[in-house]
């Protein structure tokens, strides 16, 4: 197939060592949890086929010991001070920095899944965990730290950070985007200004089918908070924030009758069609049927095909491949060594049956990701 000659950049995948599998490393990942083992490169290339030609590392949703740091660590702290307190809150975030530029700098630890520097120059970016729920001077000092712990090496492939807009019970996404939307705005607009100019991207990660709708609203309503902000900074034409969306949002998904889109889901994806600098992952469905996740391509494209034809009409050339390794294992039909293929050739056979131009099938493949998180491959 013309496939097996295509790079891939896989714009979604997670890794951990086998030093952070447990509870306190995690908070998701409970004793015998089925992602409760090491996850590293070697791991992901030995069932990638054909071989991506490189990946975007997204962060772990590593453990925190409360939503915010302790109430002694203020906007008016001294810098030390706030420096201190997040060090013992953000713990395991900043570990995870430290496994990164283990892989940056090629210099594995055992049980970091990798070997070799060929291993290691597959991670084209990352986008790491950033608290933007904090106050600036707060946020601002986060990223100093998470600067200092990654070094140089691994700093030059941070590409964007995310801050999982799931998973916080009804109503309080809303909630927080709205009481601290001074604070979200603020430092969101900092990230145009990371990379030298180039800017880091923002990761958003929604989950409709489990927390409703009124998350994936607010992001809407904050990100034209942001634009409006940039309006007034006079910010140039394609100079502004860059947006992801994770997984088509985490929508259900039936096979039989096919999924019927919410009417919601369909208003807030048109919103961002006019905004070129807002993007979709074309991911993160083996997780999200409301029944056992089909085993074949055109039974998964039934189910996914409502949503992908608004998905393409609504973010043209901003549409990228992502598969989730290794989190697609937990709904996916085709057990660890065969579900990442399977998403591929879901991919491939929408692509294929749209008829969709080479430059699309490019831009999905790798090109959308390349230019949203500022790499090359």
């Amino acid at each position: 197939m013309a496939q097996s000659q295509q790079r891939i950049l896989d714009s979604h995948i997670h890794l951990w060592p086998q030093t952070a599998t447990s509870p306190t490393d995690h908070g998701w990942m409970q004793a015998g949890h089925f992602l409760a083992k090491q996850h590293g490169i070697s791991d992901y290339l030995s069932i990638a086929t054909p071989p991506p030609t490189g990946f975007i590392y997204v962060e772990t949703d590593r453990y925190l010991p409360s939503p915010a740091p302790p109430s002694d660590i203020t906007p008016t702290s001294s810098s030390a001070d706030i420096k201190q307190g997040l060090a013992q809150w953000a713990k395991q975030p900043l570990e995870e920095v430290r496994f990164l530029g283990r892989i940056a700098e090629c210099q594995p630890a055992d049980g970091d899944g990798f070997s070799t520097a060929g291993q290691a120059a597959k991670m084209k970016g990352c986008v790491i965990y950033a608290p933007f729920h904090l106050p600036t001077p707060v946020f601002q000092a986060y990223l100093e730290m998470a600067e200092e712990v990654a070094g140089p090496a691994l700093w030059g492939r941070v590409v964007g950070f995310r801050y999982l807009l799931q998973g916080k019970g009804e109503g309080v996404v809303a909630g927080m985007l709205e009481r601290d939307q001074a604070s979200w705005v603020s430092n969101l607009g900092m990230l145009r200004r990371g990379r030298g100019g180039r800017g880091w991207c923002f990761d958003v990660g929604v989950d409709v089918q489990r927390d409703g709708y009124g998350p994936m609203e607010a992001v809407g309503r904050l990100i034209e908070r942001v634009r409006e902000r940039e309006r007034r900074e006079g910010v140039g034409e394609g100079k502004g924030v860059r947006f992801v969306l994770n997984h088509l949002a985490k929508h259900p998904l039936t096979p039989s009758p096919p999924t019927t889109p919410n009417p919601t889901w369909l208003t807030a994806l048109s919103a961002f069609k006019p905004d070129p600098l807002i993007f979709m992952k074309f991911s993160g469905a083996f997780n999200e049927f409301t029944t056992p996740t089909p085993e074949d391509v055109p039974t998964l494209l039934t189910a996914l095909e409502p949503l992908l034809d608004h998905v393409f009409h609504c973010f043209p050339n901003r549409v990228m491949f992502g598969s989730d390794w290794p989190v697609c294992n937990v709904g996916g039909p085709k057990g660890e060594a065969g579900n990442w293929t399977l998403w591929r050739e879901v991919v491939e056979a929408y692509l294929e049956g749209k008829g969709m131009s080479a430059e699309v099938r490019e831009g999905v493949w790798w090109r959308v990701a390349e230019v949203a998180y500022g790499v090359e491959v």
